[in-house]
């Protein structure tokens, strides 16, 4: 992520000043990213949603405050880990005195660090590891699950290998408090690499929550003449029920404007799904729309699973 900051405290060194800041960011030459930090607003366009969150990051980690290090949901978006829900502010790891402490939109969190601090483009953030476990002992189990779904899977894009289970479970264990090794115990334990995105972890351990029993994914599924139909995320053998959710890329318009694209692999969906259904089954389909809410609501995930015939034990 080559990103050039402009920064106001450096403004009269190279002959320039606040003002012309200011003039600059009004005309339109300038982005402001945070107080004192700005981007080229050429630069700024080319950047997707994602790399633009992560040169914000980048402006708090590198604006010139030594010792600046992302902890949890802020390293899990440096290290392209899946975040579910809105984040909020910037997430730091507490020195001293400053355990608690907010300012605008920066909090410092007391963390204990259970491996080196990593360096990713310049920023300073917790291991890989770390971030994953951290997320699965403070935040809510949904929301922790597809950030360690995805760690134990290779991460190609990023060319980062798969993560071990039994090496998770050890950094959970350095906890003081026995609830926080409890509690990320329980998702690195429920964790499973075959979900294949982050609505379909965040599916799953809806589900789980819910009292929904537990589904075969990647199910393949093949025709009378043996030929592959095409693999479902979720299934469920007894009730011959099929689960699919719905991603935000999966179908319609894609990023560039690549209309024709997104209206090819939707008629290819709608033939795969008809095969599929042809063989018996029933099929849910869902989106993120669909994960939010009360469980009781009629057009949620848990109740279209309950009367497509699932079972539904509440947990304790």
């Amino acid at each position: 992520m080559p990103t050039t900051f402009v920064f106001s405290s450096e403004a009269d060194l190279d002959g320039t000043s606040r003002r012309d800041l200011a003039r600059r960011c009004s005309k339109g030459e300038l982005v402001r990213l945070r107080r004192g930090v700005y981007i080229l607003a050429e630069q700024w366009r080319g950047l997707a949603p994602w790399e633009r969150e992560r040169v914000r990051l980048a402006a708090v980690a590198g604006d010139q405050t030594p010792g600046r290090i992302l902890i949890q949901e802020s390293a899990a978006r440096v290290w392209c880990l899946p975040v579910v829900g809105r984040q909020a502010g910037v997430m730091l790891l507490a020195r001293g005195a400053t355990h608690g402490r907010s300012r605008g939109d920066l909090r410092w969190a007391e963390r204990r660090l259970l491996e080196p601090v990593a360096s990713i483009d310049g920023i300073q953030v917790t291991s890989r590891a770390q971030t994953a476990v951290d997320m699965a002992a403070y935040l809510p189990f949904e929301q922790a699950v597809p950030a360690m779904d995805h760690v134990l899977r290779i991460d190609h894009a990023q060319k980062l290998p798969a993560l071990d289970k039994e090496h998770l479970r050890r950094l959970a264990g350095q906890y003081a408090a026995a609830t926080k090794q409890a509690r990320a115990t329980r998702v690195i334990d429920f964790a499973d690499a075959r979900s294949e995105s982050p609505g379909e972890s965040y599916s799953r351990a809806l589900m789980y929550r819910q009292g929904i029993p537990a589904p075969v994914l990647q199910r393949e599924f093949h025709g009378p003449d043996g030929r592959l139909l095409g693999r479902t995320d979720f299934f469920w053998e007894e009730q011959n029920v099929v689960g699919e959710f719905d991603g935000a890329l999966k179908y319609g318009e894609r990023p560039g404007g690549m209309q024709q694209l997104g209206r090819d692999a939707l008629l290819r969906e709608k033939q795969r799904e008809d095969a599929i259904r042809a063989t018996g089954v029933g099929f849910v389909r869902w989106s993120w729309a669909d994960l939010q809410g009360s469980p009781q609501n009629p057009d949620g995930l848990v109740q279209r699973l309950v009367r497509a015939g699932l079972p539904r034990k509440r947990r304790r």
